[in-house]
């Protein structure tokens, strides 16, 4: 029986002395529960207070979660480490065991990978062979191999070659087991090896999967690794802990089965990466073999939602009586908590133009919308035709089956060669609109390393003519590929020969795609490209500065977990591979199996879940109202319906 608890309560040290089980729902103060708990652990805990070498270990599910625990943290932070699961296996196993991980290689896949310079992670967001050239690859498994043939795999392809973790779980117990590789069925066997031989000798990169395998072979099997983990790490707290993949789980579990105490956060009704791996009996069947035991805790105070948000959210989660959430908004002001408590809950069935205003006048004030997928996410866009809305939805799919997350790669990275050109060109016209010349040096440092103080004015009025040339006959239905294209040419003629010779090279260019983007036969590139070159420059601004951009009121449920705001419009449907219907979150809602159809419902409980104020939930047209009225009235939640 799960002992209930607070966000503000802290585990005494008798407690500590066992693995810790925290169930909680959103908005339940999960992350000021944890780092409340660690300080606490850093000041009064003998083990860790009086230690320079010993620390608490924090691993969470992102980067983002990262930073906010080291931000709230502050001063105590020296006697804490934060990583994400990957970070933490990095630092502490792959980087200083890096003997372990060559013989492992060596022995299971017979890859001698040799040299000194140390094998790590691929670069977020990029493929495995990013910036390699296919040639380079050809050649080497030619010379592997004492051959001489034509080989025509893609990158994308021969990245996708990878310790097979998903037939390690399975049978990894069994005598005689033997790892093995997974690859795509395009790539000849005799080449599967060679192939893998250059990404780990030559580019020395490991996959995410690769990562946490051989983290965890590399502590199963090193006795000193593990022992120096357990010594170094006396508490580790998960959070997140429903997203874990099983690898980690095992990870996890084998450090705690001496010295170490385990602590772990999560929520059983917010599983929703399977994908990735995750499962929520990751959580719910934690065991630990260890003599410590696991005690379990609930918090069941939900600080983020108005009653009537908390109220439906409970009727979806409502076969997981492990947690029912009660609203515990704090309030200073009692006229604004009788305001912000009389909000229903909105539901608008169908597209009419008065639905479509109420969403509209939503974005406008600050809310979100959260979508299934970006294909529907889209569709929200203001002021962009059917169109473009389509342009969107090719260019976004192409990137499905991909290793690239493109979303990261605009908001973020850039690494992209098309993304990267769009920002250029954005950043130009920022320096035409503003006539800032710092601006048109940003756009230009995304290429070249421009030296200011070459800067003269000649150099200067020629920038100054350039950003008029280009952009003086601009237009929002102009094409954003045109107009790249456009620029190198003007740039390219002689009027331009100084700017080029003295400050940018005299082969400045802005290239809009590669290798990957043109590859030949691809009908995925062919669409990309087509589609970009279709792009408008109206809807491309939009793309970068609306919608993939840092402060988007546009997201997915996936990109939107451990977020919140005030206003959130859900529009989520379930796609055929979901396999059940939307009717089903209004009667049945079941959460706890790992089929599709109940990931679904617990997809459709984290979006609602994301409101603290005001929840309008977008329905398709016809929807039966009196699903709305019965589930509503089992949770007397307050409610109100626009058709």
């Amino acid at each position: 029986m799960a002992v209930p608890i607070s966000s503000g309560d802290i585990l005494t040290l008798e407690q500590l002395c066992n693995h810790s089980r925290i169930y909680a729902g959103p908005g339940a103060g999960k992350t000021h529960f944890l780092v409340e708990n660690v300080k606490n652990i850093i000041t009064t805990y003998p083990l860790v207070s009086r230690s320079r070498a010993r620390k608490v270990l924090c691993v969470t599910y992102t980067n983002a979660a990262v930073e906010e625990i080291q931000r709230r943290l502050d001063r105590f932070s020296d006697a804490v480490e934060v990583f994400t699961i990957h970070g933490f296996i990095i630092e502490h196993i792959i980087k200083p065991f890096q003997k372990d991980l060559h013989d492992l290689i060596k022995e299971e896949f017979n890859i001698d990978v040799g040299g000194k310079k140390n094998i790590t992670s691929q670069i977020e967001g990029l493929g495995i062979l990013h910036g390699v050239e296919k040639e380079e690859i050809f050649s080497f498994v030619n010379a592997c191999n004492s051959s001489a043939e034509t080989m025509n795999y893609s990158k994308k392809a021969m990245g996708d070659i990878g310790v097979n973790t998903t037939h390690f779980l399975a049978h990894h117990q069994e005598d005689g087991f033997k790892t093995t590789l997974d690859f795509p069925k395009s790539i000849e066997q005799r080449h599967i090896i060679p192939i893998k031989r250059f990404v780990w000798s030559v580019v020395r990169k490991l996959t995410h999967d690769e990562i946490l395998y051989f983290g965890y072979r590399i502590l199963e099997r090193n006795s000193t690794a593990l022992y120096a983990l357990r010594v170094k790490f006396p508490f580790i707290f998960v959070d997140e802990f429903q997203d874990t993949n099983p690898l980690q789980t095992l990870m996890i579990k084998l450090i705690g089965r001496k010295s170490t105490m385990i602590g772990v956060i999560g929520d059983i009704a917010q599983s929703i990466y399977s994908f990735q791996g995750a499962r929520p009996s990751q959580f719910s069947n934690l065991v630990f073999d260890s003599t410590a035991k696991l005690l379990d805790y609930t918090i069941s105070g939900n600080r983020r939602s108005i009653a009537n948000i908390v109220g439906f959210c409970n009727f979806i989660r409502k076969s997981d009586t492990a947690v029912v959430q009660t609203s515990i908004r704090p309030y200073t002001d009692k006229a604004v908590e009788e305001i912000a408590e009389a909000k229903p809950v909105h539901f608008l069935i169908g597209n009419s133009d008065a639905n479509m205003q109420i969403i509209s006048e939503m974005i406008e004030s600050g809310g979100v919308v959260l979508t299934r997928t970006w294909a529907k996410a889209f569709a929200y866009i203001r002021d962009i035709d059917a169109t473009q809305v389509k342009i969107l939805e090719t260019i976004y799919s192409s990137y499905n089956n991909t290793p690239i997350d493109i979303r990261s790669e605009i908001s973020e990275i850039g690494n992209v060669t098309w993304v990267r050109a769009f920002r250029f060109i954005f950043s130009f016209h920022k320096a035409y609109d503003s006539g800032s010349f710092v601006d048109a040096l940003k756009a230009f440092n995304l290429y070249v390393e421009t030296d200011r103080q070459k800067l003269n004015f000649k150099l200067l009025r020629q920038i100054k003519a350039l950003t008029n040339e280009v952009f003086s006959d601009l237009s929002n239905t102009h094409k954003t590929v045109t107009i790249i294209e456009k620029l190198s040419a003007i740039l390219s003629s002689n009027e331009y020969y100084s700017l080029r010779n003295e400050l940018l090279g005299d082969e400045f260019t802005v290239p809009v795609f590669d290798e990957y983007d043109l590859s030949s036969g691809s009908d995925r590139s062919a669409k990309l490209v087509n589609a970009l070159r279709e792009l408008s420059w109206s809807t491309s601004y939009k793309l970068f500065n609306e919608v993939f951009s840092p402060n988007s009121c546009y997201m997915t449920v996936h990109q939107a977990k451990g977020l919140e705001w005030k206003k959130v419009v859900v529009s989520v449907e379930p796609s055929r591979f979901d396999k059940t219907q939307l009717s089903a979150v209004y009667t049945t809602p079941q959460i706890l199996q790992e089929t599709p159809a109940e990931e679904f419902v617990r997809m459709y409980y984290v979006a609602c879940s994301r409101a603290e104020e005001d929840l309008y939930i977008h329905l398709p047209s016809g929807f039966d109202k009196s699903l709305i009225y019965n589930c509503c009235k089992i949770m007397d939640v307050t409610y109100e319906i626009f058709e």
